[in-house]
């Protein structure tokens, strides 16, 4: 298989793993619509930041090195379990809270921006993911422009998803929506939020 047809594999795998709910997905929409559309995009940048950042990590070779030092991947595995529980008892804790007006978080995209990058650096699954798919679809001792294209791709399948995500669900209808379901809402995913640490600080 060529480079082009590596990079299409890669593509096609990235969506799929992008596309699938899990706690990045969960942190930019809950953004959007509980703050604001900007907060939200702010987010979704964060993600696809936190994205770029892991391929370059894996490209260069340190994601293999780390996936192959246990002490370093239970460091990352019980750091990230902590945010993660941290963040939904946050949500959870707050979900009947009064709602503060757009206008006064629109100020919040890069704060919503650097717990996303968190949220995605912190998570040992995302590390899993990069070293495992970039080893296995690209090709060893490619040329670098093989190496800038798969950053590429990835980031920007990242940014169209979380950020088209954070666009719709930001809405006035998404809002209004939001708004009668929130509170059960957000405990539902502070909740899970708060499962899937735990889980993390107990599974390998």
């Amino acid at each position: 298989m060529g480079y082009l047809g590596a990079l299409a594999l890669l593509a096609g795998a990235h969506t799929l793993g992008v596309i699938s709910p899990g706690p990045n997905f969960l942190f930019v929409s809950s953004t959007a619509m509980n703050q604001s559309r900007r907060a939200g995009l702010g987010a979704g940048l964060g993600v696809a930041a936190g994205s770029m950042t892991w391929v370059a990590l894996t490209l260069s070779g340190l994601g293999l090195v780390i996936s192959h030092l246990p002490q370093l991947y239970d460091a990352m595995r019980l750091v990230g379990a902590a945010y993660l529980i941290w963040l939904g008892g946050k949500m959870a804790w707050k979900a009947g809270a009064p709602m503060r007006p757009v206008a006064a978080t629109t100020s919040g995209a890069w704060v919503s921006a650097r717990k996303a990058w968190l949220v995605t650096m912190t998570n040992p699954k995302s590390m899993a993911y990069y070293a495992s798919v970039f080893a296995a679809l690209v090709p060893a001792h490619a040329p670098m422009w093989v190496y800038g294209a798969a950053m590429g791709i990835t980031s920007l399948i990242s940014c169209a998803w979380y950020c088209g995500v954070a666009w719709l669900l930001s809405g006035e209808a998404a809002r209004r929506a939001f708004l009668k379901a929130r509170p059960a809402m957000e405990t539902v995913i502070g909740l899970f939020l708060v499962a899937l640490g735990i889980r993390m600080f107990v599974i390998r």
